[in-house]
Parts: structure tokens; C-alpha cells; sequence
């Protein structure tokens, strides 16, 4: 969990927000709930995806049913 958020590619724009907020590595976004995390201005599905990745969670959107 030592990853850093620099590392995962995203958009500038998302960086420096998530920088604004104390956020440097993945580890420092443990505590956050799916609502809080996409609440973040730039957040969206994909990167958000990339940080449950990084913690190591396996879904970061359980209740979601799947497209086919």
C-alpha cells in the first residue's frame, strides 16, 4: 500500500486534488468509502478503480450488477 498515487497515471487535474487533500500514497485513502472517494472533484469510476486495485480490494463496486 505503499504506492503512489503519481504512480497509477492519473490525470493531472486528479493529482493535484488529491494532493490538496493530503493524499499521497494509496494507503492515505484507506479509510474512505466508495461515496466519499468519487465525492472528490475529478474522481470518477476508473481512477477509483486503479486506488480499490492498489488496497487491494476485489470489487470496488459490489452492489453493481454487471453489463453484458
Amino acid at each position: 500500500m505503499d504506492t503512489k498515487l503519481a504512480d497509477l497515471k492519473f490525470k493531472p487535474y486528479l493529482l493535484v486534488e488529491l494532493n490538496q487533500l493530503g493524499y499521497e500514497v494509496v494507503g492515505d485513502m484507506q479509510h474512505l468509502s466508495d461515496a466519499e472517494a468519487l465525492r472528490i472533484p475529478g474522481m470518477g469510476a476508473r481512477p477509483w478503480r486503479k486506488i480499490a486495485k492498489a488496497l487491494g480490494r476485489d470489487d470496488p463496486f459490489p452492489s453493481r450488477k454487471k453489463r453484458k
